[in-house]
């Protein structure tokens, strides 16, 4: 039975609001989609029991706040009717003929356009993320239930913000999350959630994104009879065990049954297992020990700029420098098995390979990783002859003007939109950046 009505009012300090019809439930409350003159928006009105005072003062803090950014589906409001024991709050209304729930990439309905719209999804959740704890505020329950994505673009949008609190509760019994995403020290109730437990559920969604399995779901999981709240405990909180210990491999990934995790490990460069390594060993016990933000998202442009295709089957694999350097080789395609004998277009800028493509795009995180923002910005992009598509130049798509040298040894500048030919050896001065072209 609904909470409220079709057609029922309801007001808040902006406008009034007509009831639509009811888009969802959950444990906290009913969701409604609401008509007012300024458009259509959604409501979450509360349950009786979690309507509380408490939750009216939190609701409020969070309207006056503001969105840390577009991605958070934020309260606008609080709303009320004529009941003394209710109330809700409005919020921007999720597009659903572009956002999907994330569940739906993990159940095989939907998959991501290509690898690049998968990692931007990955880069929105992190810098979203960085931007809610640079705010002073923590998430508290990160799942993929208040998760929704652009499957086409990568676009995010994070929903359920009223789990939104300052990042400074001392209390655990304000503990609150769901199994698989909190962090142990909540679970046991050692401690309250932060800005530190969230790292660890943001690392658990990264893994799940790009391994497409739990990372504490193993053997250990698939022997369990009856997965109740004991068990729970036992694998998330009080003995959690990363299904890719390099120690203790009695959770590894069962064949046949729960292995795809070992499938995407072959196939992601080195540098990412390491990182989830980390994330997930040490990581699981000193909070100290998670990535930041900040490491994650580089590791996230690294990884963007590690896509290439294979000359066989055309199908997008990662190109790693640590292996053709230890192996002295390239791996067989992943897809085809077919040796590859050449290496893609690149340019290295400082220490960074950068793999050039006929579609890629270069963001201004290529010459400012360590900006949280310039992942969005484009700089470059590589461009094809039209009468010639064997022969690629790298277009200028900055305000900087950029300086290149010729095979005479002259020196000439690209200005926006003007386009380089690229040839092997070639160093493009970008300003503040050197990039040599490798073919």
């Amino acid at each position: 039975m609904s909470l409220l009505k079709k057609g029922a009012t309801l007001t808040s300090t902006l406008e009034n609001y007509t009831v639509i019809k009811p888009l969802g439930e959950g444990g906290q409350g009913e969701v409604y989609l609401v008509h007012a003159e300024s458009g259509d928006y959604a409501v979450k009105w509360f349950y009786k029991r979690m309507a509380t005072e408490a939750q009216y003062h939190a609701i409020e803090s969070l309207v006056e706040q503001g969105a840390p950014s577009e991605q958070f589906i934020w309260p606008m409001a609080i709303v009320e009717n004529d009941s003394e024991d209710q109330f809700g709050y409005v919020m921007p209304l999720i597009d659903s003929r572009y956002y999907q729930k994330l569940t739906r990439f993990f159940s095989g309905e939907l998959t991501f356009k290509s690898y690049e719209k998968l990692i931007e999804a990955c880069m929105q959740m992190v810098q979203s993320f960085y931007t809610l704890h640079l705010s002073g505020l923590c998430y508290r329950d990160i799942s993929f239930g208040n998760l929704f994505v652009n499957f086409k673009t990568g676009d995010v949008r994070i929903c359920d913000n009223d789990n939104v609190t300052y990042d400074s509760l001392k209390s655990v019994e304000d503990n609150w999350g769901t199994y698989g995403f909190m962090a142990p020290e909540v679970i046991i109730g050692d401690a309250p959630p932060s800005t530190a437990t969230d790292l660890f559920s943001l690392s658990v969604v990264l893994f799940r994104m790009l391994y497409r399995q739990h990372p504490l779901q193993g053997r250990r999981e698939y022997e369990i009879d009856i997965l109740d709240e004991a068990a729970f405990m036992s694998l998330y909180g009080t003995h959690p065990l990363y299904i890719f210990d390099p120690i203790d491999a009695t959770n590894r990934p069962v064949k046949g049954v729960q292995d795809i995790a070992e499938f995407y490990c072959s196939i992601l460069p080195q540098a990412v297992n390491d990182a989830f390594e980390r994330a997930f060993t040490s990581g699981i016990k000193v909070p100290e020990e998670r990535l930041r933000e900040s490491e994650w998202m580089q590791l996230l442009t690294t990884l963007k700029y590690n896509i290439t295709y294979c000359l066989h089957c055309g199908k997008q694999v990662f190109y790693d420098a640590s292996i053709i350097r230890d192996k002295k080789a390239l791996p067989a395609c992943v897809h085809c098995g077919k040796a590859v004998d050449r290496l893609p277009v690149r340019m290295k800028v400082g220490e960074r390979i950068i793999v050039l493509n006929y579609d890629t795009e270069l963001m201004m995180d290529v010459l400012t990783p360590l900006d949280m923002t310039a992942y969005q910005t484009t700089f470059g992009s590589i461009v094809q002859h039209p009468r010639h598509p064997e022969i690629w130049g790298l277009k200028n798509h900055s305000e900087y003007v950029w300086q290149y040298t010729t095979q005479e040894g002259e020196t000439r500048t690209i200005e926006k939109n003007g386009v380089v030919p690229l040839r092997h050896g070639m160093m493009i001065n970008f300003g503040d950046s050197m990039g040599v072209i490798r073919f």
